[in-house]
């Protein structure tokens, strides 16, 4: 069944692009808040040539105490892919059609989200959600989502490849298991830090091995 889900919003995100690109100068903006998750926010912002930047606060124990020291936010930036900005800004020029599809079901709490769109003439619409039942709104979430996890692997990957070699198998396992549904957008993101440790000979073999099958399953150069 969900795989079924997925090969529907990869149907969805396909029609989506096929669309006349966007207008110059549009700006497409998604944040996350979910104290339960971590990241426990994050936000994504998009400018119509493709430059984008994140912004993230990781999950606070909520068994520190007032001494601990505050998690500090992390950012990146990058560019998007050609398929990612259609996408993006094709869903986001028609936000407002998209009210009537919000949180018509009874469904678990999976953060709020807010999605903006403004225009190059300077109007904007916002929309704020849990849920929507609305195969385009849901398959512009996915992605976003996704780019997320890309890069926070990213970061922890380069963490561990620094400093805790011996963590790294269990997280590229993770990478691999997400890559394999198709929840790791954007490869460009991670192909770096996994070309790093495949050559690494002083990572342990099967890390190197899962960051070349990683590697060799994503598309060399985004499109």
């Amino acid at each position: 069944m969900r795989t079924l889900c997925l090969a529907c919003l990869l149907l969805a995100a396909c029609a989506l692009v096929a669309q006349p690109p966007s207008s110059a100068n549009a700006r497409v903006s998604f944040e996350q808040r979910w104290p339960q998750s971590d990241p426990q926010w994050f936000e994504l912002v998009f400018q119509s040539d493709g430059s984008a930047r994140y912004r993230s606060l990781p999950h606070q124990d909520s068994k520190s105490s007032a001494d601990d020291p505050a998690p500090e936010p992390y950012e990146f930036s990058f560019t998007l892919s050609h398929h990612s900005r259609q996408l993006i800004f094709t869903v986001a020029s028609r936000l407002p059609r998209f009210q009537g599809s919000l949180d018509k079901l009874k469904v678990a709490f999976t953060g709020t989200k807010t999605l903006r769109y403004d225009d190059p003439a300077g109007n904007s619409a916002l929309l704020s959600y849990n849920y929507s039942s609305s195969p385009e709104l849901t398959a512009l979430t996915t992605l976003l989502q996704g780019i997320s996890q890309s890069i926070e692997l990213s970061q922890i990957l380069q963490f561990q490849h620094r400093f805790d070699k011996l963590a790294l198998d269990s997280t590229l396992r993770r990478a691999e298991e997400l890559a394999s549904l198709q929840r790791l957008p954007e490869p460009q993101i991670l192909q770096p830090v996994l070309q790093r440790i495949a050559n690494d000979p002083t990572v342990l073999n099967i890390a190197r091995q899962r960051a070349r099958r990683i590697l060799q399953d994503s598309p060399a150069k985004p499109k």
